[in-house]
């Protein structure tokens, strides 16, 4: 083979070593761009519901047991630290309560047990409130209620109400209501009012309670200072119905904050607590005293005109104000300095308090009359 043949050979070896590889090359892109075609992702369609109770032992309504816990079981792993608490305990209520029930996690499971043990001949009732999530963060929204009693009967009895802020004339959703019997004050059945105030409390013996609605606004079911609270007793039989009006027991009485002019002749009292419906202030409570001593006299005392929306009818008593409207005898001058007292001003719990605010009638601004603009030049005749 001469020289020139050889040569020829290897340059078709190295010619087909490059369609090789081309083709290979070629082969792979196609293998990736079908990968990348779209698809169902591995795993299946993301998962956007709340974590589904598949079951509750020991059954609802069961008598004559007692378990050493409540089981809830879901259709899927629930998170050890739910959103919509600060605790899997503050999930959870135990009725009758004897303190925080102990509640583990055991990941599609979470049990239930009193602090103290079950009680024997007790119908126990056992609320699982929304705030309850899965690992994705799907939030259960709607409370789930079991019941059974440790002895042979369940009773039918039930109370059933409203909880309101009465100062402002709405209802207060997820408070505590608690009920205990007069005949065994070291039992407290308890839940909590939904999104519109409303509670039911089953299945409780008859006999006289004190029902008490506590606003609970830090979730550490306990009254503390500055909540919202009312208390009322009944005599439960086959059931009862209470509307609780929560206030903010003050020991210091309301006092006046702020005195403002409405026009020359209306003041306006604003009290940093609600005054008492009854007595309410009058004109015997106010007086209105100028600079150089002399007294304005008083012509009317009303607080502010009734709530008539459907919130304000839905509670079915006046809520106590916080501003009262004073209308004088003789217009109040211009610059001049008035010193507005109230004796007397009694809060909702009956504490008087007298307390003076000084109020300065501003004087009109003079506020010189616009300066009209010159007039425009006439025009120019047109020469022709």
């Amino acid at each position: 083979m001469d020289n020139a043949t050889v040569a020829a050979c290897r340059k078709g070896d190295v010619t087909l070593r490059i369609v090789r590889r081309t083709t290979l090359a070629a082969v792979a892109i196609v293998g990736l761009a079908g990968c990348a075609s779209p698809g169902m992702p591995p795993g299946g369609p993301v998962d956007t519901e709340a974590p589904k109770i598949v079951k509750i032992a020991p059954d609802s309504g069961n008598t004559g047991v007692t378990p050493r816990e409540v089981i809830f079981r879901f259709d899927e792993v629930v998170n050890e630290r739910p959103s919509g608490a600060q605790s899997l305990e503050a999930l959870v209520l135990v009725s009758p309560r004897d303190g925080e029930p102990r509640v583990d996690w055991h990941r599609d499971e979470i049990s239930v047990r009193p602090r103290r043990g079950w009680r024997p001949n007790t119908a126990y009732t056992i609320t699982l409130l929304p705030g309850l999530s899965d690992l994705r963060g799907n939030v259960r929204n709607t409370p789930v209620v079991t019941m059974f009693a440790t002895g042979e009967t369940l009773p039918a009895s039930r109370i059933t109400g409203t909880f309101f802020n009465w100062p402002e004339g709405r209802a207060i959703a997820r408070g505590l209501i608690e009920a205990r019997p007069r005949t065994d004050t070291s039992l407290a059945y308890v839940t909590t009012t939904d999104s519109i105030g409303d509670f039911v409390m089953s299945n409780l013996p008859t006999g006289p309670y004190l029902v008490r609605g506590i606003s609970d606004d830090n979730n550490n079911r306990s009254l503390d200072p500055r909540e919202l609270w009312d208390s009322a007793t009944i005599d439960l039989a086959d059931s009862a119905n209470v509307r609780l009006y929560g206030f903010v027991h003050d020991s210091t009485g309301s006092r006046l904050q702020g005195v403002a002019l409405r026009d020359s002749v209306t003041i306006e009292l604003v009290f940093d607590n609600p005054l008492s419906l009854s007595p309410p202030l009058g004109a015997a409570n106010i007086r209105v005293r100028a600079s150089d001593s002399t007294d304005v006299p008083i012509v009317s005392v009303s607080p502010p005109p009734a709530d008539t929306t459907a919130a304000g009818r839905r509670i079915q008593r006046p809520s106590p104000p916080r501003t009262i409207i004073v209308r004088v005898g003789r217009p109040l001058r211009p610059g001049t300095q008035y010193r507005v007292s109230v004796t007397d001003a009694r809060n909702l719990t009956g504490v008087a308090r007298n307390s003076d605010r000084v109020l300065v009638v501003p004087v009109p601004s003079t506020t010189p009359p616009p300066v009209a603009p010159p007039a425009a030049p006439p025009p120019s005749p047109i020469r022709r």
